[in-house]
């Protein structure tokens, strides 16, 4: 009796050996895979973080533009900012344009207002005519006065001259550093323009309608600025070319410019003033 109570004993102490081990090793297997998984985590980790280090290198390289001689770099921000102080425009909010200008062989008073972000209004009359021009942003208009004297308002509806409004309503185009206006901008590849090389910036007008702005290398002043569009159905550019520059409060600004219909004269204009922050309201527009 004594002996087969040692014998059960032995089995049971075996049999709690036994499940010992397999706890052991259960332990061990999962200690083992939380490891693993651990490793495969931090590995994913730091691969993502390569990734994404790697990612903003690509974007940095792609983003960077060349460098001047003394190794400033040319970016979006620093082109903006050197045209911005050599045209005096940075606190800028509204002009007007006074002159004379020549379409066709017509010779006409020029008074033009321009207010951020994208408001133009220009007047064009003689003896005989008064027309007025106006975009909001959207829509462009023109009002002719009848003979009663009475003006006389519709859509301008010439694709043409829709895009000549815009392009000479863009005198603050690049001025503002303010969001969302800053989102427009894009900096472009330089471009060469009547043999010379130009810092070349494209500012977003709508969903199908970009406006490029060509900037001096040295001074940072606009020289040309251009739209591309398509008119009776083939591609069409016109294009605005700034000269005459003379000082005007804080920076130079343009007192001539012609607009030029795919390299061809459409019109001149020769300013006699330009008023800076004359405090235009919406109405006037």
């Amino acid at each position: 009796m004594r002996r087969k109570s040692w014998y059960l004993a032995l089995i049971n102490l075996a049999g709690l050996s036994l499940l010992f081990s397999v706890l052991l090793l259960y332990a061990f297997w999962q200690y083992t895979e939380e490891t693993v998984v651990h490793s495969v985590l931090l590995a994913e980790r730091q691969a993502d973080q390569g990734e994404a280090m790697d990612a903003s290198e690509d974007l940095l390289a792609v983003a960077s533009v060349p460098t001047a001689d003394d190794g400033e770099l040319l970016s979006l921000g620093f082109i903006l900012e050197k045209y911005r102080t050599a045209s005096g425009l940075s606190e800028v909010q509204d002009v007007i344009l006074q002159g004379n200008y020549n379409e066709n062989g017509f010779e006409f008073r020029l008074k033009l207002l321009a207010k951020s972000p994208r408001l133009v209004s220009k007047t064009l009359e003689d003896d005989a005519l008064k027309m007025v021009y106006s975009y909001d942003g959207e829509t462009a208009k023109i009002k002719i006065e009848d003979a009663e004297g009475e003006m006389q308002q519709q859509v301008l509806t010439d694709l043409l001259d829709q895009q000549a409004i815009i392009l000479e309503g863009a005198v603050l185009a690049l001025a503002s550093s303010q969001l969302p206006d800053m989102l427009a901008y894009t900096r472009e590849a330089d471009q060469t323009f009547e043999d010379q090389i130009y810092w070349a910036i494209q500012r977003r007008i709508s969903a199908q309608v970009s406006m490029v702005h060509l900037l001096d290398t040295e001074t940072g002043l606009e020289r040309v600025r251009f739209v591309y569009f398509v008119h009776d159905g083939e591609r069409q550019q016109l294009s605005l070319q700034l000269s005459d520059y003379r000082q005007q409060g804080e920076g130079k600004l343009p007192f001539a410019y012609t607009l030029k219909f795919n390299g061809k004269l459409r019109g001149e204009a020769k300013l006699d003033s330009i008023q800076l922050n004359p405090g235009l309201m919406r109405w006037m527009f």
